[in-house]
């Protein structure tokens, strides 16, 4: 079975997440059955020595035989208490471990489109919390199901061989118990899933809280953040509280049913005992085995709540499990050996919602070691045609090929692998300088490594830091600058050596000494590779081989950039504006005239 075809039904899902841990969980059992034959066994040995002493028999050496018996009971008592929960919490932490990461690289395959709709902090509790959720119930709850099951069943049966009419009556409560957690299960797992739901909704809320720390601080809105934050935490106790509140009804009612049915063996067992047709002995084995047989239901309706959670639990992770990604490489796919790396897109058309297009009859090519720059207003499509080179999406109409080779039919391992990337907004992993430069090639030697860095003008300011390339640069590379972190990108990207680049144009929000440090490494990184340039500062890419203008999500204009200007049209307007730009400053500023005005 296959994690994207999950299995309906919690005992079988139960079963499907088990996997390899069964015969662990099986021993579990085995040993909570020992246990429970261990349960058996002193209320009847009770029973045999009040005969001795009411009926007479007994002998020192038969007591003797008895003490030893008992000892051999609890001994055996002991270890399949210990094994059956040893057994099951290793079971469970198994299980945790393979669906932790059955789960992630379930999330991995699944498309960009998959994760616009999803929140990060709601992910994380579906992929951890609702996991450990899981492992709580499969470390207690599943024993305690197994004897709540066996150890009432058999106790029963040997008070029925003793007395069957007062067998009959003493378990005569027990139905209104079942009925009472039948009727509410239903009711309490829907419950229990808007609990889950309600944590999502938290996690996700204080993770972009805490993503966002810099603009809260800056827009003093700590109160109003806290307070947001607040009112879904009481939410969030409401949707718990109203749960709980529901799933104790059933530990109350079997509480009760037990107090039902040893008043009903003390009064209807007493009066046998007084009326001589039921003996002492026989008597305290009922009230001694109604105990044992009542506590396991006791558990169970303990343990409703745990198993609500967990149903509630694994249906949310089945949900996320049966979410089939859109891009995946095809059956046949195919790893060519391509010789010229040249990137055309053929009428292509494009909407992230089918209905509301994005780009439109998209015709172009970037021949081999050729630099094309995409060009237009925000919102014109530029980043949106890059991301259908790694197929992060595939186009509704037409075809994006590489070396003429349609990008869906390649292995989607291979196209990736001869993709690179350097993006305005540099995402960096919290770990070491040399982590994050090899993590394209984390078989890079040292020497590799610093090279790259050489190449990309990070080794300078690397061997500054205080433990160099093994310093610690935190979460998204927040201790080091933005053009530190460009670089370090561009490094990454020269150590993967991909023949194909795509380029976020990374030098607008840097200082002038920066900016040509970074311009410096983006030449040596666009050396002989197809790159693909989004264009914001023009006058960065006024050497590209062929320049597009997009506007709207069609392209309305492309050539070299002396061709372009020359027609005066969109491109060249955009390069005045620029230029305009360039020369404006806040109000209170003396205003400076662009020349020739």
């Amino acid at each position: 079975m296959t994690t994207n075809d999950p299995p309906q039904g919690f005992l079988t899902g139960l079963w499907y997440i088990l996997g390899d841990h069964r015969k662990l969980m099986a021993l579990s059992i085995l040993s909570g059955l020992l246990f429970s034959a261990t349960t058996l066994v002193p209320p009847l040995l009770v029973r045999r020595l009040i005969l001795w002493i009411t009926d007479g028999g007994g002998s020192t050496s038969g007591l003797l035989a008895m003490t030893a018996v008992l000892g051999i009971v609890y001994v055996l008592r002991g270890a399949g208490r210990y094994f059956y929960g040893r057994f099951s919490h290793v079971a469970s932490y198994g299980v945790t471990t393979d669906l932790m990461a059955r789960v992630y690289r379930h999330l991995q395959q699944l498309s960009h489109s998959f994760y616009n709709r999803q929140r990060t902090g709601a992910l994380i509790v579906r992929s951890v919390n609702d996991i450990e959720t899981l492992e709580d119930f499969i470390a207690h709850g599943v024993p305690e199901l197994i004897l709540a099951t066996v150890i009432p069943i058999t106790m029963w049966c040997v008070l029925f061989w003793i007395h069957p009419l007062l067998a009959l009556l003493v378990v005569l409560p027990l139905p209104i118990g079942g009925y009472v957690i039948y009727r509410y299960t239903r009711e309490v797992r829907r419950m229990w899933r808007q609990v889950r739901a309600g944590i999502s909704d938290l996690v996700a809320q204080v993770q972009d809280s805490f993503s966002g720390i810099t603009e809260i601080k800056s827009f003093g809105k700590e109160k109003a953040q806290a307070a947001h934050v607040a009112s879904s935490a009481a939410d969030y106790r409401d949707k718990i509280c109203a749960a709980n509140k529901v799933s104790l009804l059933p530990s109350a009612v079997v509480e009760f049913s037990g107090g039902v049915g040893v008043i009903v063996a003390v009064w209807v067992g007493g009066s046998l005992a007084l009326a001589g047709t039921l003996n002492v002995a026989d008597l305290f084995v009922f009230i001694a085995y109604l105990a044992y047989i009542y506590l396991p239901f006791l558990k169970l309706a303990d343990i409703s709540d745990t198993l609500h959670r967990a149903g509630a639990s694994q249906e949310r992770i089945f949900e996320l499990l049966a979410v089939q990604p859109e891009i995946s490489s095809p059956p046949d796919a195919i790893t060519p050996r391509i010789e010229r790396w040249d990137v055309a897109f053929h009428d292509v058309s494009f909407g992230y919602q089918s209905e509301e297009a994005v780009l439109n009859g998209i015709d172009f090519k970037i021949g081999a070691g050729e630099m094309v720059a995409l060009v237009g207003a925000t919102g014109a499509g530029k980043t949106t045609v890059s991301r259908l080179i790694p197929r992060f999406y595939d186009p509704q109409d037409g075809q994006v090929c590489i070396g003429g080779y349609d990008l869906r039919s390649l292995d989607l391992e291979f196209l990736r692998a001869n993709v690179a990337s350097v993006m305005q907004d540099v995402f960096l992993f919290h770990g070491t300088v040399r982590q994050n430069i090899a993590f394209g090639r984390p078989e890079a030697t040292v020497d590799e490594i610093v090279q790259a860095a050489q190449a990309s003008n990070a080794h300078e300011f690397v061997v500054d830091l205080p433990d160099g390339y093994n310093t610690i640069i935190g979460e998204r590379g927040v201790l080091l600058s933005g053009g530190q972190k460009q670089r370090i990108s561009i490094a990454r990207a020269l150590l993967k050596d991909a023949p194909i680049l795509i380029l976020d144009e990374a030098t607008s929000s840097v200082d002038t000494e920066t900016e040509w440090l970074i311009q410096q490494a983006l030449n040596r990184l666009t050396r002989n590779r197809t790159t693909l340039v989004i264009a914001h500062r023009l006058s960065t890419i006024r050497h590209a081989d062929k320049i597009v203008v997009l506007d709207s999500g069609r392209i309305i204009e492309s050539g070299a950039h002396d061709e372009l200007m020359a027609r005066g049209g969109r491109y060249a307007q955009m390069v005045e504006t620029q230029s305009l730009a360039r020369s404006w400053q806040l109000s209170g500023q003396p205003e400076l005239q662009p020349a020739g005005d």
